[in-house]
């Protein structure tokens, strides 16, 4: 388990897989920015993505309140290098009472000090379209730089955006 101020993250588990789960995944305004938007969330798929979520190429957990032990996120380290030593890192909250509250930058501190301590990685990166300002901040709020923007990358809505390019390198 992985405990700050506000929030704690445990691995995510078949438990965590509540209507309420599986209405945020349905929900567009929480979805909007994913790849996960292109998808009709069952229980079943939601039970299956949980079932493979946790390897030695994955790491997905909770969010989880502190005060309260409500489920209101995840977020997930993913395509772990061994070799090279890095991965990527993406988060959902799908609890929007608790969007602007600090919660996702809570989230990436605590995942990005796990990755560099507890796993050993060197270097986490994530892709964040441009107008995801709100996940832009978190990330840079947590230390991270864009470091590339892809141009005309992702279609959403119609249209064709940017996709920012974030990384942030172990501080020894």
């Amino acid at each position: 388990m992985l405990v700050g101020s506000q929030i704690y993250l445990r691995p995510l588990s078949p438990d965590d897989v509540t209507d309420e789960y599986i209405a945020w995944m349905n929900d567009y305004e929480v979805v909007k920015y994913t790849e996960s938007r292109h998808i009709t969330h069952t229980r079943q798929a939601l039970e299956d993505f949980v079932n493979s979520a946790n390897s030695k190429k994955t790491h997905t957990f909770a969010i989880l309140v502190n005060d309260s032990d409500i489920h209101i996120g995840n977020i997930k380290l993913d395509n772990i290098n061994w070799y090279h030593r890095c991965g990527d890192i993406g988060l959902i909250i799908g609890r929007k009472e608790y969007y602007g509250k600090g919660i996702a930058t809570e989230s990436i501190n605590l995942v990005t000090k796990y990755a560099f301590e507890q796993l050993g990685l060197n270097r986490i990166e994530c892709g964040i379209y441009s107008l995801n300002i709100g996940s832009v901040r978190a990330f840079q709020k947590a230390g991270y730089e864009i470091y590339a923007t892809v141009p005309r990358s992702s279609m959403f809505e119609g249209d064709f955006i940017d996709t920012y390019l974030l990384h942030k390198y172990y501080d020894m």
